[in-house]
């Protein structure tokens, strides 16, 4: 069985997201009511509500670094 990658979790400000936004993606984690109150997203983001994360964690790309956002 081949050695899973380490996961390192760490916030990162914004200039760092301007800077490293080819290498990214972003996974929108609110709820559908909380994405229907408020459906301004990151270009490009993928929603995936929080509760749903685990099990769609096989459509994220795993070649880029991953930012998850929520309210």
């Amino acid at each position: 069985m081949a050695a899973q990658p380490k996961t390192q979790i760490h916030r990162i400000d914004l200039n760092e997201v301007r800077r490293r936004m080819k290498d990214l993606v972003f996974v929108d984690a609110r709820s559908a009511t909380a994405l229907s109150r408020n459906p301004l997203q990151v270009p490009g983001a993928i929603h995936v509500p929080i509760k749903n994360l685990d099990k769609a964690m096989k459509q994220v790309p795993r070649n880029r670094t991953l930012v998850t956002y929520c309210t």
